[in-house]
């Protein structure tokens, strides 16, 4: 803050060394002859060794505090390389904001990751600015543009000054890539809220974890289908941690808990599981018998058919040239032979499951689960949901590596700092602006006053 007041004073006393000279000499102008007035301007000593000293040091002065001023500031460009950016899109389609390189947000996550001390997200942002690179127009359509480059800006104010400029920059896009990627780009978790066991039955715990183990697998499927050779800092990739989780999913969850509760009969609520399957079976029992009933009535319909009418059927027809062939076309046997195998794996489907629902209750009634038991399969449970949840930390923490791979080819960052070449402009401007300044009021020093 000092050294800007100091860069400033300087310039205000060189500007007002400039504006009181020439006022001395326009209003000292009339005092003399034209003759006088070309024999001092062609006399004036315009290397003065005083004039270029005083002027050196000045603009050295004036350099010294232009050079640390101009540190504070600093800005980057931000990139977008992917596809939909030019329709001003995010990488998942939804509409682009700009000033979320700069959000709130954005600017927290900057703060918390260089750990910047005594300065706020307000005082922080207040010294941020982004715009786009190229700006379009509404005139009509040959000024439509849609920027693909943003530049964002900062200014260290007096609540910033003790932060380094570039450490800022560096930091806030960071930051924003790190939100982008969480926000726009694949984005899987499982449930938030560990549930309450003890309120389960014990089989429904076995459907619950195989549901979230499946959950994670079509997550890391999904990603393999987008990057199959993709590698992980870890050496891992995408089917590698998948073969694990089925591995897990088929050991622990269907073979080793599934089996200690079916052949234990462990049930927290035996009356009230077995009346809750019955009551299933016979929903789903009269579900298997419309789709029985629809099966036979496909294979009916199916035999009333001609055996003549089942075979190639030939129509003319017309090519994209115009020209004319036979074409096959299909029957309604052909419809009714997908829909009468349709209906026969969903009536399979619902005895399978009935077989299952009537095996547990067989289990339950045959056998008394224990307390050890019941203990048993409650620490089996804990140890299975913590291995999920570790699984699930590593296929989100995979993804993310990937997505990070991927937006750092989609989004890249450009930090540009004052280059030398701008002080030495900046400078060179300043000392014309001086000498010019000196020697004209070491010129107006040769008018004289008025007589």
């Amino acid at each position: 803050m000092i050294t800007d007041l100091l860069q400033k004073l300087i310039f205000l006393v060189v500007g007002l060394l400039f504006v009181v000279s020439a006022a001395i000499i326009v209003l000292r102008w009339k005092n003399i002859n034209k003759t006088e007035r070309t024999q001092i301007i062609k006399t004036a000593e315009y290397f003065n060794a005083w004039v270029i000293l005083i002027c050196f040091v000045t603009t050295l002065v004036y350099g010294i505090f232009n050079h640390y001023e101009m540190k504070k500031s600093v800005h980057a460009i931000v990139s977008l390389n992917y596809s939909e950016a030019s329709q001003a899109l995010n990488s998942n389609g939804t509409r682009y904001n700009m000033a979320e390189i700069i959000s709130d947000e954005v600017v927290e996550r900057a703060i918390e990751k260089g750990a910047l001390e005594n300065v706020t997200v307000k005082q922080l942002k207040n010294c941020l600015l982004v715009y786009p690179c190229v700006q379009g127009g509404v005139g009509d359509e040959s000024q439509y543009h849609i920027s693909t480059e943003f530049a964002v800006e900062y200014h260290a104010s007096k609540d910033t000054d003790h932060l380094d400029s570039e450490n800022v920059i560096k930091l806030i896009t960071a930051a924003y890539k790190e939100y982008y990627i969480e926000k726009y780009t694949d984005n899987f978790s499982l449930d938030p809220e560990k549930p309450d066991f003890s309120e389960m039955e014990y089989m429904d715990i076995v459907l619950y974890l195989d549901k979230e183990t499946q959950a994670i697998l079509n997550y890391l499927y999904g990603m393999a289908g987008k990057n199959n050779s993709f590698v992980t800092e870890n050496g891992s990739t995408f089917n590698s941690i998948a073969g694990k989780v089925y591995q897990f999913k088929e050991t622990q969850i269907n073979q080793n808990l599934r089996s200690l509760i079916l052949q234990n009969g462990i049930v927290r609520d035996k009356d009230g599981y077995v009346d809750r399957l019955s009551y299933q079976n016979k929903n789903v029992d009269f579900d298997r018998q419309k789709n029985q009933a629809s099966y036979d009535l496909c294979n009916q319909a199916i035999a009333m058919y001609s055996e003549e009418m089942t075979r190639v059927v030939l129509v003319p027809t017309w090519d994209k040239a115009g020209k004319y062939y036979m074409g096959r076309t299909k029957v309604g046997v052909d419809e009714l032979s997908v829909m009468a195998t349709d209906f026969s794996n969903y009536v399979a489907s619902n005895e399978k499951e009935i077989m299952d629902n009537n095996l547990i209750m067989d289990k339950i009634a045959s056998n008394e689960g224990t307390v050890s038991l019941s203990s048993a399969a409650d620490s089996l449970i804990e140890t299975i949901y913590e291995s999920i949840k570790g699984f699930e930390k590593e296929a989100i923490n995979a993804g993310r590596e990937y997505s990070r791979h991927k937006m750092n080819q989609c989004i890249a960052v450009s930090i540009y700092g004052i280059s030398l070449m701008s002080e030495l402009k900046t400078l060179v401007v300043f000392a014309a602006f001086a000498y010019l300044s000196l020697i004209l009021y070491h010129i107006s020093k040769k008018f004289p006053k008025k007589a």
